[in-house]
């Protein structure tokens, strides 16, 4: 564990020490450690460590906090296959990847964030410059409509996991390449697998090839297909149903099926009722 760290933990474990002896409420302990921050140098993020224990991150260049765990107390020397790897572990190996040429370009790579499991898993493209910067998916013009698209269908951003087929930003935001999509695939296969979501949310294109290769999204958005035990829904990427008012209209339409979907979904999961024996 890097040191830095390492003492923030300590410090913060001192505070509860207070607390646990009698010397403060726990309103003030709370309130202590809510105020401990951790400045990283090396990615100029804010971390802040919850009296519960969990681990929240404020990008560079962002005002939100974020549930996050921090890639620096991931061991890359004891990582297991990735087919094995928790959320925390995916995460570090993406940070590291050279699998591809993208890596070059990048500032940061985008592993994806949310809770693990989660109801609903959205699959974007590629990382844009902001979020190539914050190493957050949909931070951009794209993620506050997203954030408004999720909210007006009863959700909250922080309910969701959100993805990319490639977890580093193409030059000038170009579409991403063969290569680059398979050299992504085994991190998001697994981060499908955590997330078990009952709900896969495509949006754009080379999302919607995964689980529709050659569909037109304007023929299919909105339309759900089972695959095992979870709905598949391709839908319009929020970037550009932003530069077209008519896909925006059938983007929001789409979103509002969202609770209906996860209902449907959930269903498949409920257990058959035992047989009456009627003999």
């Amino acid at each position: 564990m890097p040191q830095q760290f390492l003492e923030f933990q300590q410090q913060v474990e001192a505070v509860k020490t207070r607390y646990l002896t009698g010397e403060i409420s726990e309103i003030e302990r709370n309130d202590f450690i809510r105020q401990m921050n951790y400045h990283d140098t090396a990615w100029d993020d804010v971390w802040m460590l919850s009296p519960k224990g969990e681990w929240f991150r404020k990008a560079t260049g962002s005002k939100v906090w974020i549930r996050d765990y921090p890639i620096a107390l991931i061991d890359p020397d004891t990582l297991p296959p990735i087919t094995e790897m928790n959320a925390h572990q995916v995460a570090r190996v993406v940070h590291d990847c050279t699998r591809c040429g993208l890596h070059e370009g990048r500032k940061r790579a985008v592993p994806g964030e949310g809770p693990v499991p989660a109801d609903i898993m959205l699959i974007g493209e590629g990382p844009g410059a902001t979020e190539d910067q914050q190493a957050r998916p949909f931070v951009g013009a794209s993620g506050k409509f997203l954030d408004e698209l999720l909210a007006q269908a009863g959700y909250k951003r922080a309910e969701v996991f959100i993805g990319n087929v490639v977890k580093c930003r193409p030059p000038n935001n170009r579409d991403p390449q063969p290569d680059e999509l398979a050299a992504c695939k085994e991190y998001l296969d697994r981060q499908v697998e955590l997330v078990q979501p009952k709900v896969i949310v495509t949006l754009g294109r080379f999302s919607m090839y995964r689980y529709f290769p050659g569909a037109s999204i304007t023929k299919i958005h909105g339309q759900s297909k089972r695959v095992g035990d979870t709905l598949i829904v391709p839908m319009f990427h929020p970037a550009a149903a932003l530069r077209n008012p008519a896909w925006r209209a059938l983007l929001i339409e789409d979103f509002q099926k969202l609770p209906a979907l996860v209902k449907e979904a959930t269903s498949f999961r409920q257990p058959e009722p035992p047989a009456v024996n009627t003999t």
